[in-house]
């Protein structure tokens, strides 16, 4: 089983079926800089849940570069990160860019594939 949800124990078994569910909605990102799979990604459930998954379990979801040097707190960074509740992408070569990338997948846009 990939996850339940401790209020309503909804059940999804693999991976796809909670990125498939029409009752799931991103709601944000809090970045961890020193280790950023270990990020949490905020999910809302239908029944008022909210579930958090850290970032490494979508990490192969993303096909693109991953950049090596972070860009946070320079005139690139638009601050994207810095603010919990922003998902959009990042326009800046920095290494949370990805992350950011596989945000999308929440939302029905990114450069992201399904596993």
């Amino acid at each position: 089983m990939f996850k339940q949800c401790k209020v309503c124990k909804q059940k999804w078994l693999t991976r796809q079926d909670f990125i498939a569910d029409q009752d799931i909605m991103i709601m944000g990102y809090q970045v961890n800089f020193k280790n950023l799979k270990a990020g949490l990604l905020y999910f809302n459930h239908s029944c008022k849940n909210t579930i958090a998954l850290s970032a490494d379990i979508f990490a192969d979801l993303y096909d693109g570069p991953i950049f090596s040097e972070p860009k946070t707190g320079t005139d690139e960074c638009p601050g994207y990160c810095l603010n919990k509740k922003e998902l959009r992408q990042c326009p800046a070569e920095c290494e949370c860019a990805y992350i950011r990338e596989i945000i999308q997948l929440f939302q029905g846009a990114g450069n992201v594939k399904i596993v």
